[in-house]
């Protein structure tokens, strides 16, 4: 390898890519157009990621060194759409049905058990 090549990471067009994607784009997707009114989805987008990287020149004769690595997490997860028309737009949200019955379960117990308890003390 040259004395005077400059080392580039592989990682880092990773972080390049992202640090220039943080734009709309990443939560709302294209719109779709039906009828007269267009469909805009939008959601919740996490990411998370690490890396490291190196590089040594140890002398003319020598070989040289480098080492990398990197990982990430990515979430992506739909929250509703904007409905746009020429007279409004409106957002509706998607309903997480898991959280609605988790939710529902909890309470429906919880009364039983409040029940339950009350008969005892009659």
């Amino acid at each position: 390898m040259d004395k005077h090549s400059i080392y580039h990471s592989p990682i880092r067009s990773v972080f390049d890519k992202f640090s220039r994607a943080k734009d709309a784009s990443l939560v709302y997707g294209e719109p779709i157009e039906l009828d007269r009114k267009q469909v805009l989805p939008v959601a919740k987008v996490n990411y998370y990621v690490g890396g490291g990287g190196g590089y040594s020149d140890m002398g003319e004769e020598e070989s040289t060194a480098q080492g990398e690595g990197g990982g990430g997490y990515f979430s992506i997860k739909p929250v509703g759409v904007f409905e746009i028309t020429p007279e409004k737009v409106k957002f509706k949200p998607i309903i997480n049905m898991y959280f609605v019955l988790t939710i529902l379960s909890v309470v429906t117990l919880g009364l039983g058990f409040l029940f339950k308890s009350s008969r005892k003390f009659k």
